[in-house]
């Protein structure tokens, strides 16, 4: 077998059906050459079988250590150059692979492409049908959602891979994004690919997510407004003076997304005490709040 081009890590949690109409899509329709990673997070015995029996590599897991967790584990087994991190409810369509390689191979300084997606929480790289165009979303205030990110397997490695920090639902790729842009990387969305995504079919299992949501999104949007230099690893390649600059404006993304989260946390607990709901940031939900950061890093 040839060396991998690319390595794909699936973390996977109960809901096989889902996890093998994925791994087809990827075994039908990825034209460079690969392996598949998949980290079991502490499924029923029957679902981890037969997921261990879809792929390349397996990890199982005996209780569910989170998404970032088992991002990692399946990151520190890659071979690949590339590795792509990808959601278990998804499925991909032809060329997906080679389309995203080459505009992750076109880019100055790359951190991130993803393909753009049916549906995800937020809005930014939701797509109904796919296009020739790319574009390279403004750094802190365009967030795409985690369904499926491509990055060079040395430079999330250099940035010590997801951020472990989190509760088990929600925020490790919000936290990835602000590193990324912090050292001065590209997000860009390739809509040449578009990806049918089920959306948070795992996460929806979830007891109590509701919950974990709010905490995730609040200890994520505190850590980004302090954005401390000693807390946020900064790649060799980044000049001292650009890491500065990017790290204020991440504090000021991070003070408005906290304000704004605080502000929509209490007017949920006001209006329905028994129900208040963590509805994902985006820019339908919040345009005001986007402009606002918007503005004020043009400011800056």
């Amino acid at each position: 077998m040839p060396e991998p081009l690319l390595s794909i890590v699936i973390p996977t949690w109960n809901q096989f059906e889902f996890t093998r109409a994925c791994v087809e899509s990827l075994r039908h329709n990825t034209d460079v050459p690969y392996e598949l990673i998949i980290v079991d997070n502490g499924s029923e015995p029957a679902a981890a079988t037969a997921a261990a029996g879809l792929a390349d590599e397996f990890v199982g897991n005996d209780e569910n250590l989170g998404f970032a967790k088992a991002m990692n584990q399946g990151l520190w087994l890659a071979n690949g150059s590339l590795v792509a991190f990808v959601n278990n409810d998804t499925e991909f369509p032809a060329k997906w692979a080679s389309r995203l390689a080459a505009t992750i191979e076109a880019e100055t300084r790359p951190g991130i492409v993803l393909p753009a997606v049916t549906a995800a929480g937020n809005q930014s790289s939701v797509r109904t049908t796919p296009t020739d165009r790319t574009m390279t979303f403004p750094p802190f205030t365009a967030i795409p959602s985690g369904v499926v990110y491509l990055m060079e397997r040395n430079t999330i490695v250099e940035l010590g891979g997801w951020n472990e920090g989190y509760g088990i639902a929600s925020a490790e790729d919000l936290d990835l994004l602000f590193t990324v842009w912090s050292n001065g990387l590209s997000v860009v969305l390739d809509e040449r690919v578009l990806v049918s995504h089920a959306s948070a079919v795992t996460a929806a299992t979830l007891r109590g997510r509701h919950s974990l949501y709010q905490a995730n999104r609040l200890a994520f949007a505190k850590r980004w407004a302090a954005a401390d230099p000693l807390s946020i690893t900064q790649l060799s390649s980044c000049p001292d003076d650009r890491f500065a600059a990017n790290l204020e404006k991440a504090r000021i993304a991070g003070t408005w997304m906290k304000q704004w989260f605080e502000a929509k946390d209490q007017a949920a607990a006001l209006a329905a005490p028994a129900a208040a709901t963590a509805a994902p940031l985006n820019e339908t939900t919040a345009p005001t709040f986007i402009h606002r950061i918007r503005a004020r890093l043009r400011r800056d």
